[in-house]
């Protein structure tokens, strides 16, 4: 299909039938699934859902205490000053959470990093990260479980080297694991379920842009060269890793399939509207589900070519595929418009890109989470694993006609 979806979507995204929504409330971002318990955040609150206790708030994430003056953070990353500011340039997040293990959990706001050992009741920070970061510090993708320790990839916007950090006391502090000058800095870092290895993703320019693997401190591509290889998240399936390209300009916004003994290049298996963000896996039935949430980015890439300006879509979608076509037959979950605040009718105003954020669980289903939509935006809605497996019997394949 070219850069147009057609509109099969209800207003709430995904179709009712298919999902429930679990009232988290404006703003919330859920931050990973662990236990049977999903965690998220709404500002500087953590909380986590269950099926059986629903929605219970746990802590808040505090003020560094590094000598930034507590007034000034609480304004960058707090509900209130973000709620002002909603109606001009739309809803934005600088918060992340990672549940680890054994009650641990992980989160940046802005450019700190914050630990805590009793499941989110407390916490304390333990990292700075590079003062050229961007807004939300790093991204959703930048921290994994790997052979023991915890990885966090840098996401840096200025001349800093890009850097992977390793952590062998769950956290607790950080090591410089791998650095380099080669790439502008790293989109993700992700344990391979199936292997033993350890991948990350870069970018942006097209010498740049990258998916390998970590080894022996070194970052070793798989591939590089063009914006096919710039990814955010991976996918990872037993023959298989898939991503979607996270590139703005493109004329064609590629789903794209590296296979484990195969070919170095990779394959196109579908394409979109919009840069490929987020992934999601499921197993269903003896399949595997694969998710990729696209994002409505306004603004120009700072390392566009010239002349290539933003091609995006005005929705942030939700594609789905599985094992069953190999990953070749994609279908559409849920679209969302992105909120158009008062600064996009204003010259120099910038506003805010739509995203959707993903967690899977194999008990508890896929979990969608919009943000800075124009309806549900920050909700947090559940599709059950049965829901999951329907969708083929119950939408149209992307690209296939409607009488087919």
């Amino acid at each position: 299909m070219d850069r147009t979806h057609s509109a099969r979507t209800t207003e709430r995204g995904v179709a009712g039938a298919r999902s429930e929504p679990l009232g988290l409330g404006a703003e919330a971002r859920i931050g990973g699934v662990r236990d049977g318990r999903l965690y998220w955040t709404r500002g500087r609150t953590v909380g986590v859902w269950t099926p059986s206790g629903g929605r219970v708030a746990l802590g808040t994430l505090p003020t560094p205490g590094d000598g930034d003056p507590d007034v000034a953070f609480r304004l960058r990353h707090g509900r209130f000053a973000k709620g002002l500011l909603r109606p001009v340039v739309g809803s934005w997040t600088t918060t992340n959470l990672w549940p680890l293990r054994g009650g641990t959990l992980l989160a940046t706001v802005g450019r700190r990093v914050f630990r805590s050992g009793d499941r989110g009741r407390s916490w304390a920070p333990v990292h700075r990260l590079p003062d050229s970061s961007g807004p939300m510090g790093v991204l959703p993708t930048s921290v994994c479980l790997h052979g023991g320790d915890v990885y966090l990839a840098e996401y840096t916007l200025g001349d800093d080297p890009a850097r992977i950090l390793r952590s062998g006391d769950d956290g607790r502090s950080f090591e410089t694991h791998v650095e380099t000058t080669a790439v502008r800095h790293f989109h993700g870092v992700f344990d391979d379920p199936f292997r033993d290895d350890l991948w990350a993703t870069s970018g942006d320019a097209d010498d740049e842009s990258a998916v390998g693997r970590v080894d022996d401190g070194e970052f070793v591509r798989a591939g590089s060269g063009s914006q096919r290889w710039r990814a955010v998240g991976l996918a990872f399936a037993p023959t298989a890793v898939l991503w979607g390209m996270d590139c703005s300009y493109a004329e064609r916004v590629e789903l794209l399939r590296l296979r484990r003994d195969g070919p170095a290049e990779p394959t196109t298996v579908g394409d979109t509207d919009a840069s490929a963000y987020y992934t999601a896996t499921l197993p269903v039935d003896g399949e595997l589900w694969v998710a990729v949430a696209t994002a409505a980015e306004v603004g120009a890439d700072s390392t566009a070519p010239d002349g290539q300006g933003n091609r995006s879509g005005d929705a942030a979608r939700v594609l789905v595929t599985s094992s069953a076509s190999s990953y070749e037959t994609w279908y559409e979950l849920a679209a969302f418009p992105r909120r158009r605040p008062l600064g996009a009718h204003l010259p120099g105003i910038p506003t805010a890109s739509a995203y959707v954020f993903l967690a899977a669980d194999e008990e508890l289903g896929l979990f969608v989470n919009p943000f800075n939509a124009r309806s549900d935006g920050g909700s947090v809605i559940r599709v059950p694993p049965e829901a999951l497996s329907r969708v083929a019997e119950e939408t149209p394949a992307i690209g296939a006609r409607d009488d087919e």
